[in-house]
């Protein structure tokens, strides 16, 4: 089973920055209902977010959650290493009959593997913040929103030629 809690804590978090920005108030209901999810998931992952200083929560009717520091000095990794801990990204199989080259070896090849993908993939993270991720799905709409105009266009000429 594919785990899915970073790109749902990315999610999370860059919503939040997008309505700290816009001055919108930011609930794990209005989240929950963003990420087409129950409230009570979000919460377990706004928790240790909270927890790791990189959203801060208050509550009452006008409360909500914010992030507790400048989204540049976010960085994507953070968020990754609090939901997913220790999980590695994929797992060895050590009950496997440990006979031949690769029955002898390939535990070992595993975890190396293992750890130099992880590795990479906290290395490209750390390098990304969430100012980063902002900007990068600001890029995105507008390439989207161009493609879309340039489609409706297309059909419109279309329908005009018929």
């Amino acid at each position: 089973m594919i785990d899915t809690r970073f790109s749902t804590a990315m999610q999370i978090v860059i919503s939040i920055a997008v309505n700290d920005e816009a001055g919108v108030r930011t609930t794990s209901q209005s989240l929950a209902q963003a990420l087409d999810t129950s409230s009570s998931f979000v919460r377990k992952l706004l928790l240790p977010l909270a927890e790791a200083n990189i959203l801060v929560a208050s509550a009452g009717g006008k409360g909500g959650v914010r992030l507790a520091r400048p989204r540049n000095d976010i960085q994507l990794a953070e968020i990754y290493a609090v939901v997913t801990g220790n999980k590695r990204l994929w797992a060895t199989r050590h009950e496997i009959p440990h006979e031949g080259l690769v029955g002898e070896n390939i535990c070992d090849l595993s975890e190396y593997l293992c750890d130099r993908a992880e590795q990479a993939v906290v290395d490209m993270l750390g390098s990304v913040t969430v100012e980063d991720s902002v900007a990068e799905l600001r890029r995105l709409d507008v390439e989207r929103q161009k493609l879309a105009a340039t489609e409706t266009s297309v059909a419109d000429r279309r329908d005009a030629a018929e």
